[in-house]
């Protein structure tokens, strides 16, 4: 059989890039127990990409993590927030390896943290030892496992990165077989009349169809044609489990294929952290603020960067009499796959009635060159180029606050985002002008408030956020809150081996907290998901009664101190 120069060329291009697969090094296992996971590379989530795989840690902390191959600790990161405690091991092949939510970390390195920790006083350190300090081969122990910072159970999220860039890689290419036969489950089809003239079913909104089937093979429920006028983009809801996982994970592989031509397609590979905000282009970001549920666009924004979308084409253009085959695939990194198909029949142009705007309403371009600044009255925003996804009309406006220093004003809503942060100034009150504990409060559409911060600048308070929705000024009089938590004042700890405290600050949060032993500073860890502060005891907790003192300040500055004794 003679193959054709076009099947050639595809044929050489498939063989390089299963070569360039095969060049990814072979790891060994961060952990001694069976690895199942509870979330996958690449997983769409508002905000950002879950840059690693998540590894289960039968329901405890505590078991042991070892390095994967031979390198050298290059970081380490400890934090109530994000990673937590966290270990970066530098390779000598070009990639990195992190394994974050560690309980602690082994022997010699923890040493040094804390030795660093009351070097410098302070808990929450980001370290960057000599190549030379921390030699580590493939099989070393370097940790335990946890539930530290941003966690919502104990896992160990495992990632790789390019060292050089520092891009996470998909860590299933370093050769960890998990068995999996199970396909992705697909639970919703969405369809989206695109641009000013089209319309869907008649309409101009998105509509959302429930799905039948299983087993790889779905179709739309009580239907199979979606009608429609225009250019028509599409949307999916779908999950995978990853063999005996029974998490909703993402999965690897999203291809949308118009008449059998493949028109859109998202890859689980890798991407660079400046990109994480894409997601929220990728995703119908309004739908999910709204329902809670995610659903992948093929419509790729203008703005939308994200490398993983390998394919963009992912709308068509349908006229009266038009019929196109619309076939999801999704596939997980195992292969299994599944599909649903539908047909989008064109349909005769209609006459809908569009929205009114108004005059508080500004369309801002994306590329920077109409409305980048808005002005109303003591409130304005600055965007420059990049920070929409694509072109918006955004409402704007103003009320009375009750409790504010100024009054409230809205920029767009919660259901919109950005790509870049952008500049917001409010000007406070006259009388409130030099009130040192103001901030600028963040008001969403439930009407729950949250601090953006602020500086004073030129007589208006200015911040940079991505939040859309409604701002105002606000003053924070209250100082945080600290209660012993497993222990009295006066009492004996001898049975203890920390002791705990509880902290919180309901309005700006808490910015610094602090533990001392008879005035002399001593560590204390600060787990902020729990609301705990804690100080486990060392050498200097001595025999007999300690004075402690804790000290936490909000972030504007309000402090609240307890002082009790305790009897070692």
């Amino acid at each position: 059989m003679k193959l054709r120069p076009f099947f050639i060329v595809l044929f050489l291009l498939a063989a390089l890039a299963v070569s360039a697969q095969e060049r990814f090094p072979k790891y060994g296992k961060p952990v001694d127990i069976p690895i199942y996971l509870s979330a996958t590379f690449g997983e769409l989530r508002p905000n950002h990409l879950h840059a690693g795989i998540d590894i289960k840690t039968q329901g405890v902390e505590g078991k042991k993590i070892y390095a994967v191959a031979d390198g050298y600790i290059s970081r380490i990161g400890v934090s109530p927030y994000g990673y937590g405690n966290v270990l970066y091991v530098t390779h000598y092949d070009g990639y990195t390896s992190v394994y974050a939510h560690l309980q602690r970390f082994s022997g010699e390195i923890a040493r040094y943290v804390k030795q660093y920790q009351y070097r410098n006083k302070k808990y929450a350190s980001q370290i960057y030892p000599d190549a030379s300090k921390f030699p580590v081969k493939k099989g070393d122990l370097i940790g335990y496992s946890g539930n530290s910072g941003g966690s919502g159970g104990p896992h160990l999220h495992f990632e790789i990165r390019h060292t050089a860039s520092e891009k996470p890689v998909n860590p299933l290419y370093f050769g960890y077989q998990i068995e999996d036969n199970v396909k992705p489950l697909i639970q919703g089809v969405s369809a989206y009349p695109v641009g000013d003239e089209a319309t869907l079913e008649g309409g101009i909104q998105p509509m959302y169809f429930s799905v039948e089937g299983g087993n790889g093979t779905y179709n739309l429920k009580d239907r199979n044609i979606v009608k429609g006028n225009g250019e028509i983009a599409f949307g999916i809801r779908t999950y995978d489990q990853v063999g005996a996982s029974t998490n909703k994970n993402g999965p690897y592989l999203y291809e949308l294929f118009l008449d059998d031509v493949l028109a859109f397609q998202v890859e689980a590979d890798s991407f660079s952290y400046s990109e994480q905000r894409y997601v929220n282009s990728l995703l119908d970001y309004r739908h999910y603020k709204k329902k809670k549920s995610s659903y992948v666009r093929t419509e790729t924004d203008p703005f939308n960067k994200l490398h993983m979308i390998a394919k963009h084409n992912g709308t068509v253009v349908v006229e009266e009499g038009d019929t196109v085959n619309v076939r999801f695939k999704i596939s997980d990194y195992a292969g299994n796959s599944s599909q649903i198909s539908f047909k989008l029949v064109g349909m005769a142009p209609t006459e809908v009635e569009r929205p009114m705007r108004s005059r508080s309403e500004y369309f801002v371009k994306a590329d920077g060159t109409l409305n980048n600044e808005i002005i109303i009255d003591d409130f304005s925003v600055s965007m420059e180029k990049g920070t929409l996804f694509r072109d918006e009309w955004i409402q704007t406006g103003h009320r009375s606050g009750k409790g504010c220093c100024s009054q409230v004003y809205r920029f767009g809503d919660d259901g919109m985002t950005t790509f870049k942060q952008f500049t917001l100034r409010l000007c406070p009150d006259e009388k409130w002008a030099k009130h040192p504990r103001k901030f600028i409060a963040y008001i969403d559409s439930d009407g729950k408030v949250s601090s953006l911060g602020g500086k004073m600048k030129d007589g208006w308070m200015e911040v940079k956020t991505r939040s859309m929705g409604e701002f105002a000024v606000k003053i924070d009089s209250v100082a945080p809150t600290i209660k012993a938590s497993n222990f009295k004042d006066g009492q004996s700890v001898k049975e203890l081996k920390s002791l705990k405290f509880k902290i919180s600050d309901d309005m700006t949060g808490v910015e610094t907290y602090d533990i001392y032993l008879d005035d002399v500073w001593v560590l204390g860890q600060y787990d902020a998901k729990n609301a705990l502060l804690y100080y486990e005891f060392d050498e200097k907790m001595k025999t007999g009664t300690n004075n402690v003192k804790v000290v936490v300040t909000d972030g504007v500055g309000n402090t609240k101190t307890l002082k009790v004794k305790v009897v070692n």
